[in-house]
């Protein structure tokens, strides 16, 4: 009879905590467009109406979860390789330390690798199948994949979920040497308007959760408008990964 009690009271138990646990909401992707999980740049509203888009972004814009990936500074750029800034010109980055000019050998962006024990907090929001290319573009470097069924937060229906990663090429290890790898303190203020919008334990939440670095190669870089740039290796990039077709 004891028995019986004792496994009446773990059911009992057990319903009620079901019954507690939030519902997740359902988040619908419109036809024609697919959904997006932004953990840098993209998390920031003013950026994607200004960097990427020509006009003001109205969709859902919803604080939301990648589950079993870490973010990190783990996105380089070649120096030598052009890259497009959002005036669709082509810059060289230097940095002036003690009179000193530098241009470091890589650019550091933010990544996401897989780690079963990790989760990355972030944005998700609708984009037109349309504007893809210009997304795929503006991530060079990066692949566009999947991520719909690691949305921990929401019930995706009606298309997929998106994110980027870095390519192996373009993967490094940020070390302390500011002539091998620096972050732009402009990209760092994109991150941080991200944060003035969606408040303080979101942004606890990101530096609480990102992998460790040396902050001293967070820098204000300066620019000179790069001539004639070598757009051969861009081209050839661009060529082998046409993320528009996926």
């Amino acid at each position: 009879m004891k028995l019986l009690k004792d496994l009446s009271l773990v059911i009992v138990l057990v319903m009620v905590m079901a019954s507690c646990q939030k519902k997740k909401e359902v988040f619908k992707i419109p036809k024609g467009y697919v959904g997006m999980f932004g953990f840098g740049c993209l998390m920031s509203k003013k950026f994607i109406e200004t960097g990427l888009l020509v006009n003001q972004y109205d969709g859902p814009f919803l604080s939301a979860h990648l589950s079993k990936h870490r973010r990190s500074w783990t996105f380089a750029w070649p120096a030598d390789l052009p890259l497009v800034q959002t005036d669709g010109k082509y810059y060289k980055n230097f940095v002036v330390m003690a009179g000193d000019t530098i241009f470091p050998q890589n650019l550091l962006y933010l990544n996401i690798k897989e780690d079963p024990n990790s989760s990355v907090n972030g944005v998700l929001y609708i984009v037109k199948e349309e504007d893809l290319p210009t997304y795929d573009g503006w991530e060079l470097g990066y692949e566009r994949f999947e991520v719909t069924d690691l949305i921990s937060d929401f019930v995706i229906e009606g298309g997929p979920v998106f994110a980027y990663r870095a390519l192996p090429e373009f993967t490094l290890a940020p070390s302390s040497d500011i002539k091998r790898n620096v972050i732009e303190q402009e990209y760092v203020d994109i991150i941080k308007d991200a944060f003035g919008y969606w408040g303080a334990d979101f942004e606890a939440e990101y530096k609480k959760e990102i992998a460790p670095f040396d902050s001293s190669i967070i820098q204000k870089t300066q620019r000179v408008l790069w001539e004639n740039p070598p757009m051969e290796k861009v081209n050839e990039l661009k060529a082998s990964f046409n993320y528009s077709k996926k």
